[in-house]
């Protein structure tokens, strides 16, 4: 019913903002996707039409319509409209996205491929991109998002132009580099649950040829999870995150950005709330409460490290220079990451101390990480076109579970040389080939123990046949990922484990009216799914990852994504994913089982297995999408006002897979979220005053699951509605 109510919310909403907004006035234009000119041609757009949007998924600066890969392309306007500042939070408006995060790192998903784990050795197969730069490990603060230009969801494999642990897709973030002009910003935000943001911008031209852009951010969420023993709240966090941009651009042909970015994070331990009945859990007997909670929003366990479960501490240089030479340009990006993430986990789900036999974990971890990208584009005539470069990382990572685990250092070296050739032989056809030859080599050790090596080199092709008829581009690809394989941390002892590989046939098509008013995109995808990494936990003594199971699985769905610009004042969009997915031979796989007495009584839980073939992937749901409006004009004479609404909705999915066991606990049911802002500003003033209200119908949906024999399960709910004011100064 809820669900229903929402979507009614919304329906009446766009209502309202049609007839209330009959004096409006042309709504701005779409931020464009990214700063590079683009090298396509476009109709000008008239007044209040969608603008431009341009991407860089095949490495060029490009319209959207004109790329044959299923891209969600969302501008600094749309995130702040929806209230995204985090990569979490952008699955609100990115079909096929599904994200949560535990223990410090971001479990993403698109389409259903990914992973529950990303520890070094064992990377997530959806890459994440900082200014062009490979982030090995979603850690810490590398889930924000500030001064972005654009961020770019790339669906399928993408491992042809990208490179290493991109199978399902890829996650580009442009940040805003600097422009030869001063301006500056400052936004802050209050609301209820200890809600507070500081956040500004300033850019300042310092010659015809220099430019400095510094952005910041201060953000900070309360508790909401209350501790039964001393009435602590969990759920809090406090992320800082500061950035420079330099920008060296003596003429059209040469440029240079350096960056340097600093991200400090700190959050609350898991506010993990144990949501078995106490027959499944060790130590419910001993904790003095009963289980579940009566209140979702209660949980009973130990407050370690003052409650601080997350100290995470980033920090990113980047240098990027880009170079033209007639008909050929390069890009060079070198960047270095240096990252420390320290992560406590009260992981028997009680408030039984470890010395009465509760699990505590502490997990310091560590990675430096070095990458150097260079890239070379050419348009040879009409007829030809090429991309082409060579991708380096050096990766030195630590890994530790105390007090059961050593400390593991995993060594990692990646080269990989790509190229791709496009031909248009005529009458909109064109034809795309490309390959990727990659070389994986990683070294592994455990202080005092066992010592692991593994290499590997593969092949990763694309080959797309595109047709353009009019206002349609459509497409056919054919592309094949690779996953590293590697070591598997922190094991005991340490293990080796094989690549995964995907394969995916995918036809879509893309349009643009030639009023510029509409826009959507259709694609639908068939994915041959082998050797999934695919690791199964055991919270027992031992307190590690146990082996790593590599079952094949397939995967096929429908993806839709559109936009509408249906007046001068009212812009629509919507997007959606149905997908089935199912593993082929998972037999064997880990789960938790329950153990059950000679009567057939459960007497708690313990490590096992399972047959697991036929059941659908995690974070797979059947179906999800959203559907959004914005309206904007003059709500009185000299103001203009905004407002904007989006509706998300996902059918139910595992978050582990079989959900946990047989059992099926590690499951969130299906779910409604909706978003809703607004703002008013002078047409003349520096200011502007808005609000934002996340979770509007206070939905009680769930973040996490996870079921850990022999402790029993723990689940972490999402923050109740949210609401707040917030005010911003420009120049």
């Amino acid at each position: 019913m809820k669900c229903l109510y929402t979507w009614v919310c919304l329906s009446a909403f766009v209502a309202a903002g049609v007839v209330a907004s009959g004096v409006a006035v042309g709504q701005q234009a779409q931020v464009p996707a990214a700063q590079q000119p683009s090298t396509d041609a476009a109709p000008a757009a008239e007044e209040g039409a969608l603008g431009e949007v341009l991407v860089t998924a095949q490495r060029r600066s490009e319209n959207l319509e004109r790329v044959p890969i299923a891209v969600t392309a969302v501008s600094q306007e749309m995130l702040d409209k929806v209230d995204v500042n985090d990569l979490l939070s952008l699955q609100v408006v990115t079909p096929g996205l599904s994200m949560s995060s535990w223990v410090g790192y971001a479990m993403t998903y698109i389409r259903g491929i990914g992973a529950n784990f990303s520890n070094p050795g064992v990377e997530n197969p959806i890459g994440v991109f900082v200014d062009g730069a490979y982030i090995e490990r979603a850690k810490g603060g590398n889930l924000e998002v500030m001064d972005v230009d654009s961020v770019q969801v790339l669906k399928g494999p993408q491992s042809t132009l990208w490179g290493r642990n991109v199978t399902g897709g890829a996650i580009l973030i442009n940040t805003a580099d600097p422009t030869l002009e001063s301006t500056g910003q400052l936004n802050v935000e209050a609301g209820n649950l200890g809600r507070r943001s500081y956040d500004g911008v300033l850019n300042q031209a310092l010659s015809d040829t220099v430019a400095v852009r510094v952005a910041a951010r201060y953000r900070e969420d309360g508790g909401y999870i209350r501790n039964l023993p001393d009435g602590y709240e969990f759920g809090w966090a406090r992320n800082t995150q500061i950035r420079g941009k330099l920008l060296y651009r003596p003429n059209d042909d040469f440029s240079a950005v350096l960056q340097y970015e600093r991200q400090d994070r700190k959050a609350s331990q898991g506010a993990n709330a144990q949501s078995l009945a106490d027959v499944y859990c060790l130590l419910c007997a001993q904790s003095g409460y009963t289980h579940p909670y009566a209140d979702p929003y209660d949980t009973a366990i130990n407050k370690i490290n003052g409650g601080t479960g997350i100290d995470s501490t980033n920090d990113f240089f980047n240098l990027k220079m880009k170079l033209a030479l007639g008909a050929v340009s390069f890009e060079s990006v070198t960047a270095y990451t240096d990252n420390y993430t320290l992560d406590v986990c009260d992981c028997d789900l009680t408030n039984i101390p470890p010395s009465a036999g509760g699990l505590h974990f502490i997990i310091p971890s560590t990675n430096k990480t070095f990458t150097q990208t260079i890239t070379g584009t050419a348009d040879l005539n009409e007829r030809w076109a090429t991309t082409f470069g060579i991708d380096y990382l050096d990766d030195k990572s630590t890994y530790e579970l105390q007090p059961f685990v050593p400390k593991s250092n995993i060594d990692t070296t990646s080269v990989s040389p790509f190229a791709e050739l496009t031909f248009r032989p005529g009458n909109g056809l064109s034809i795309i080939a490309g390959a990727r030859y990659t070389s994986d080599t990683r070294d592994g050790h455990q202080v005092g123990g066992s010592v692991a090596h593994f290499s590997d080199n593969n092949v990763s092709p694309r080959f797309v046949i595109g047709y353009e008829l009019g206002n349609v581009n459509l497409y056919a690809s054919y592309n094949k990922g690779n996953k590293a394989g590697g070591i598997n941390s922190p094991g005991t002892p340490l293990s080796i484990y094989l690549k995964e590989t995907l394969a995916s046939y995918e036809a879509g098509l893309k349009y643009l009216s030639s009023d510029h008013r509409v826009r959507a995109s259709f694609a639908v995808f068939d994915y041959d799914y082998k050797d999934l990494q695919t690791v199964a936990i055991d919270q027992g003594s031992s307190g590690g990852p146990g082996s790593v199971r590599q079952p094949n699985a397939k995967l096929h769905g429908v993806e839709f994504d559109a936009s509408w610009a249906a007046t001068s004042f009212l812009d629509l969009f919507a997007g959606g994913l149905y997908e089935s997915s199912e593993y082929k031979n998972f037999g064997n796989a880990g789960v938790q089982v329950v153990v059950y007495d000679s009567n057939g009584n459960p007497t708690g839980m313990a490590a096992g297995s399972e047959d697991l073939s036929g059941r659908s992937l995690p974070h797979a749901p059947e179906f999800s999408g959203f559907l959004g409006a914005n309206v904007s004009g003059h709500v009185m004479s000299g103001w203009t006002g905004t407002l904007s609404a989006v509706v998300n909705y996902s059918s139910s999915y595992d978050f582990f897979p079989g959900a946990g066991g047989p059992l099926r606990f590690d499951r969130t049911p299906s779910y409604t979220t909706t978003r809703l802002s607004g703002s008013v500003k002078p047409d003349s003033g520096p200011y502007e005053v808005g609000f934002f209200v996340d979770n509007l119908t206070d939905e009680e949906n769930i973040d996490f699951r996870f079921t850990t024999a022999p402790f029993g399960a723990t689940q972490i709910i999402s923050r109740p509605r949210t609401y707040g004011l917030r005010v911003s100064f420009s120049y």
